[in-house]
């Protein structure tokens, strides 16, 4: 059930993700063009939205336990998208208005979201990620000694065996 709610949430967190650095794009340009400084309230309000996206990248990167589902499919769309962008330029032109598209398709023109989706791709790839609560903390040392031998090698006899016997003669 966690990689079926993660894989939906990776389906929201790329158009979340595009949408948010396609918003902030245009405010640093803004101040750039403006000569302002970041210090700012407009400053202030771009930095606040790229450490809101660096800080929900964070969070589906790093906790071990949280399904790779979620960031790989987010970082999967990342790659498709800009692959239609690289393809089939023309359906990323039919993207209705909403805001912070301006940023995001001038972002995706020049591939900022490829390495993005890679790098939320990665913990895919790891077997450690998928496994569930229940995996084995290890074996105890007293099962790992019982497993070594075999039982009926600790019972059989070792005079029992063909063995060279020495015969004394009287």
């Amino acid at each position: 059930m966690r990689h079926f709610v993660g894989f939906i949430a990776g389906l929201l967190l790329a158009p979340v993700l595009m949408l948010g650095t396609g918003w902030t794009l245009p405010r640093f340009v803004d101040l750039e063009t403006t000569g302002q400084s970041l210090v700012t309230t407009q400053g202030a309000l771009a930095i606040g939205a790229g450490a809101v996206v660096a800080l929900l990248v964070a969070l589906v990167l790093v906790p071990p336990r949280l399904t790779p589902m979620l960031p790989g499919i987010a970082g999967l769309s990342l790659v498709g998208v800009t692959a239609v962008q690289v393809l089939r330029p023309e359906l990323v032109a039919r993207v209705p208005g909403l805001p912070g598209v301006e940023g995001a398709t001038t972002l995706l023109s020049v591939g900022a979201y490829l390495p993005l989706g890679l790098a939320l791709f990665l913990p895919m790839l790891v077997p450690s990620r998928w496994a569930g609560k229940d995996r084995a903390q290890g074996v105890s040392e007293e099962e790992y000694f019982d497993g070594l031998y075999d039982e009926d090698y600790e019972d059989r006899d070792v005079d029992s065996g063909p063995a060279h016997r020495r015969t004394t003669r009287a």
